[in-house]
């Protein structure tokens, strides 16, 4: 195994997994997640359309929440579950509610940037809305300014921040913690760095309008790259912005659960020779 410079420190958080042998239970969970948050999406959208459009008012994200829920349950009676789909249906419709809760957590467009210009501000952070807006007021990276290995860290923000890192350090690897990213040296390609394992879950890298909110971002597009789960299923992305030099904050989402907009923050930090 290669060794280890750890720039970022290590800690006890919400995003701590353990590496323990997977149960049958597991593995049944881990085949529902995919029809889960596609479902979950499919209703959170609608519901947003619903909810958000025009003389919506006051209580959007409220509103949005509540019609998630009733859209997924609705969704899934309908194709046909009975007794065993309630409880799956009940899933459903609870994660609706916290995506539509998650998205709500990013803040909107107006809400200020904490002052934070290096690694340890940004792991100081309590708000998924500090985040954002901070990311929000950050530029791109410099085109091909990104090249070498680059430290990882999620960061703990957002009612979703447990299922982020249960995604990221258990199913991601698989059975890995993941620990950065690795770009190539003329910056176009890169993969994903774990702590046991050589590089793996590779994207394309460029600077391309973010999703979120059209302005340049370091987009790392794990479809572009093909890969078939993550990439062409699920439609994983990561968009970064420079917070200082050497200092990258990200929000990384799947399509099939609402996008970048969905996000889950993290910050990458450039290794030292």
């Amino acid at each position: 195994p290669r060794p280890s410079t750890r720039i970022l420190p290590s800690v006890q958080d919400s995003e701590v997994a353990h590496d323990t042998p997977p149960t049958s239970g597991t593995y049944m969970r881990r085949l529902l997640v995919p029809t889960v948050l596609i479902v979950a999406a499919e209703s959170l959208t609608e519901a947003s359309q619903i909810a958000t459009g025009p003389g919506a008012g006051t209580g959007a994200y409220e509103r949005s929440s509540h019609t998630a829920t009733c859209l997924a349950a609705a969704r899934l009676r309908g194709g046909g579950l009975s007794t065993a789909g309630t409880t799956v249906a009940a899933l459903v419709a609870s994660l609706g509610a916290l995506i539509a809760l998650n998205i709500a957590q990013n803040g909107g467009t107006s809400h200020p940037p904490p002052s934070c210009s290096d690694a340890a501000g940004l792991l100081a952070l309590t708000s998924k809305a500090d985040a954002v807006a901070l990311w929000r007021a950050s530029p791109a990276p410099t085109i091909g300014g990104w090249s070498g290995e680059w430290e990882g860290r999620l960061l703990p923000l957002g009612v979703l921040a447990p299922v982020s890192a249960l995604i990221t350090h258990n199913l991601f690897g698989p059975a890995s913690r993941w620990s950065g990213k690795a770009f190539s040296a003329d910056g176009g390609s890169g993969a994903n760095l774990f702590e046991r394992g050589p590089p793996r879950r590779a994207f394309r890298a460029s600077v391309a309008p973010s999703t979120l909110d059209g302005r340049p971002v370091l987009s790392l597009d794990y479809a572009a790259a093909g890969e078939p789960l993550w990439g062409t299923v699920l439609g994983m992305r990561d968009e970064l912005r420079e917070v200082a030099p050497g200092v990258l904050l990200g929000l990384g989402g799947m399509r099939a659960s609402g996008g970048v907009r969905n996000a889950a923050p993290f910050v990458l930090v450039r290794k030292t020779a």
